[in-house]
């Protein structure tokens, strides 16, 4: 993942508050992110773009959070990373649900990009079900989706009665999300194929 690879740059943007969550069960912050999400997801549904950029920076800070205070306290375990990777799924399909059925959405391009992240997702998890190591690699990543759908609001914002070809900038970032993620599911594909004994 592109942007992945830079949360260890970051981790100082995290670890002061992290730090101070000692009594915290990361599994909390992890559950808490989905309800942002969903709250985004209605935001979002409903045009309050400006809060909807905010709730989804805000579950994306959940998602970096709840790992840093696992690590910092030592409570990393294998539920907590099954119930990080679940709900990070979850979130994935109602932000990118959001974004499809939204008034800047487009359904086409929305099953496609669900299908395409999904499958991305899944190649990435099926290499470690069979003995090897996750998969993160290509692009995007979730970090990388995250971003982008960020970057999308905010021009969504300024350009709310833009079409560029028939369609909102929300309909070619799903579309774009949904090409990427199938190029990254083969790419996945291919490294774990060719790491198999």
């Amino acid at each position: 993942m592109v942007l992945d690879k830079m949360r260890s740059r970051s981790d100082f943007l995290v670890n002061g508050v992290a730090s101070r969550l000692g009594g915290i069960n990361p599994n909390s912050i992890t559950i808490l992110s989905l309800f942002i999400a969903i709250l985004f997801a209605i935001s979002f549904y409903y045009r309050f773009l400006i809060i909807s950029f905010f709730l989804l920076l805000a579950t994306s800070y959940l998602d970096v959070l709840d790992g840093a205070v696992a690590r910092k306290f030592k409570k990393e375990s294998m539920k907590g990373d099954f119930l990080d990777h679940l709900i990070d799924r979850y979130s994935d399909f109602i932000i990118l649900l959001a974004l499809t059925l939204s008034f800047f959405g487009n359904l086409y391009f929305g099953i496609l990009a669900i299908a395409g992240t999904f499958m991305s997702s899944y190649v990435g998890t099926q290499s470690q079900a069979v003995g090897m190591k996750r998969i993160y690699g290509g692009f995007p990543g979730r970090a990388d989706r995250l971003i982008i759908v960020l970057i999308v609001i905010v021009i969504q914002i300024f350009t709310s009665t833009t079409l560029i070809y028939g369609y909102y900038i929300t309909s070619w970032a799903l579309l774009f999300l949904g090409v990427a993620g199938f190029i990254n599911s083969i790419y996945r594909a291919g490294l774990a194929y060719r790491s198999i004994a």
